[in-house]
């Protein structure tokens, strides 16, 4: 449900998608912003959040005080309270890229980002923004994904979302809950997820050039894994 704490994070982003669409190393810093400040708004919206409308107790008045001061404490709150909000989502991964936003911000002009590097970071917040809030924000992002980076990981999200459906109650940690299920599906799901959350891993904390071949191969890997995915009942 669209509530209206939800608009601040959804504009944030739509406008960091509507800059990917222009192109340009301005556009590329700003776009990094946006989704930057997009990921902080809607984690402190939603821990911020009164009991009644988010359903679960939250972090106290000291706690949220202190984490309102601290991207990383603001985080671990997160990760205390409410891990069942990170299907998917690596919070290694989101402060691995707030300081790359920290270092666009803070060092001027003379910095550029790899275009790549902002469409994962967009994908990463659009899976944050729907396991807070329950549904994909509303965003034109046509022109958002150019990158076989960027088309992978919104792949790789599309199965995510898939997967989460299917799955039974969580038991232990994710990597296995999530491994253990799919060896169920088939040997070829199994051994598909195990290399390509591999290759996502290393793809979103990357600063060289993706390598295209890896890369086609990789959104060739993942779209078989979804197919299987829907043919299991």
């Amino acid at each position: 449900m669209n509530e209206p704490w939800t608009d601040g994070p959804r504009e944030l982003l739509q406008h960091a998608a509507t800059h990917l669409g222009m192109g340009a190393d301005f556009d590329r810093r700003i776009a990094m912003i946006s989704i930057d400040n997009a990921v902080e708004l809607a984690i402190k919206t939603y821990i911020g959040l009164p009991k009644r409308s988010r359903g679960t107790d939250g972090p106290t008045r000291k706690e949220l005080e202190a984490a309102n001061e601290s991207f990383p404490e603001l985080l671990d709150l997160l990760n205390r309270y409410y891990d069942d909000k990170l299907t998917g989502v690596d919070l290694g991964d989101v402060e691995w890229y707030h300081r790359l936003r920290n270092l666009l911000y803070h060092s001027g002009n003379g910095i550029t980002v790899n275009r790549a590097r902002v469409e994962a970071y967009f994908q990463i917040a659009l899976a944050l923004f729907e396991n807070l809030f329950g549904f994909v924000p509303s965003i034109d992002g046509k022109t958002a994904i150019r990158t076989k980076t960027g088309e992978f990981l919104q792949l790789w999200t599309n199965f995510d979302q898939s997967l989460r459906m299917k799955l039974p109650p969580k038991n232990g940690l994710a990597y296995y809950w999530k491994k253990e299920f799919l060896e169920g599906v088939s040997t070829e799901a199994a051994s598909l997820w195990v290399a390509l959350t591999e290759f996502r891993n290393k793809l979103v904390h990357s600063v060289a050039t993706d390598d295209p071949e890896d890369l086609d191969r990789s959104i060739r890997d993942v779209s078989r894994l979804i197919g299987i995915l829907e043919q299991h009942t």
